[in-house]
């Protein structure tokens, strides 16, 4: 039996080989799974589905943590979703930069779970805490990188915004204030007006 899986394992190549997670694409994710996860990956810009896991991929800029994001996004059973999403968690890099993407596009499919079931709330809420607390760090690397000029202004930094939004539709009213208020200290730049927001929270208070 340990033979079979062995001989079974070294004919996944691809991604799946370079990342080492033969194991549980073989024995967790099921054929439709696989399509799936195929299917997610060919829409990207000239990607080839078959390098999921056949071939033999020597370097790649794109993290694990990414990967296991993409996979997730094809995926469309919650429970596996879920496990790849807290994955992706684990297996991110010290890099702020990096993390902060990854935890907007993490936390995007929580959003997109939630309107299924409401409890990935939970889970949705400490991803976008955590890229709430990287935020200083954001602010001081994001203008260092090259392709930053001196004049440009930080990106919008949706999670502030989602957080207090998460918080407000879980009941958690003086959460969303003090994150707003977080947001309007710091002079996050986004598309939403915090005064505003903390004005209207306040008044669910009284």
């Amino acid at each position: 039996m340990f033979n079979k899986f062995k001989k079974r394992a070294n004919t996944v190549g691809g991604f799946i080989k370079y990342y080492g997670i033969e194991d549980y694409w073989l024995n967790t994710l099921t054929t439709k799974e696989h399509d799936e996860v195929k299917h997610r990956w060919s829409l990207g810009l000239n990607t080839n589905p078959h390098q999921i896991d056949k071939g033999n991929i020597k370097h790649t800029d794109s993290s694990k943590s990414n990967f296991l994001i993409v996979m997730a996004e094809g995926i469309s059973d919650l429970s596996i979703k879920d496990h790849l999403l807290q994955w992706s968690i684990r297996e991110q890099k010290p890099d702020v930069i990096d993390s902060h993407f990854n935890f907007m596009m993490i936390s995007n499919e929580y959003k997109k779970m939630i309107k299924s079931d409401k409890a990935y709330y939970l889970q949705q809420i400490e991803v976008l805490e955590k890229d709430c607390h990287l935020y200083d760090e954001f602010s001081k690397e994001y203008p260092k990188l090259d392709y930053v000029s001196k004049e440009e202004d930080l990106p919008n930094y949706p999670s502030f915004k989602e957080l207090a939004i998460a918080y407000e539709r879980t009941g958690r009213i003086q959460e969303a204030i003090d994150i707003s208020q977080v947001a309007l200290d710091k002079k996050v730049n986004e598309k939403t007006s915090f005064e505003g927001r903390i004005s209207k929270l306040k008044k669910k208070l009284t």
